[in-house]
């Protein structure tokens, strides 16, 4: 019963914390290296799309969605740290 009511309560088991941590740290630097190669994946699009006369239709939706992605990814970082803290 105690078991079940400490971790109602947010105590992690003793070593789990730093573990879990680190996990979440790892996949939170993943991310937002990946929302920047994403950033400069779409300014190479809008790049091309403007030097070559095409419209700039996609690469703009490109940028929008490196946008959305890295605030998302913010979010549920400080989400998550707040939960584990």
């Amino acid at each position: 019963m105690n078991d079940t009511l400490l971790l109602a309560i947010g105590t992690c088991p003793p070593g789990a914390c730093t573990k879990i941590q680190t996990i979440g740290n790892w996949i939170t630097w993943v991310a937002a290296w990946a929302a920047g190669v994403a950033f400069v994946i779409s300014g190479a699009i809008l790049c091309w799309a403007y030097f070559s006369g095409h419209g700039s239709n996609r690469a703009m939706k490109a940028l929008g969605g490196a946008c959305i992605g890295s605030i998302i990814i913010s979010a549920a970082s400080t989400l998550a740290n707040a939960l584990i803290l």
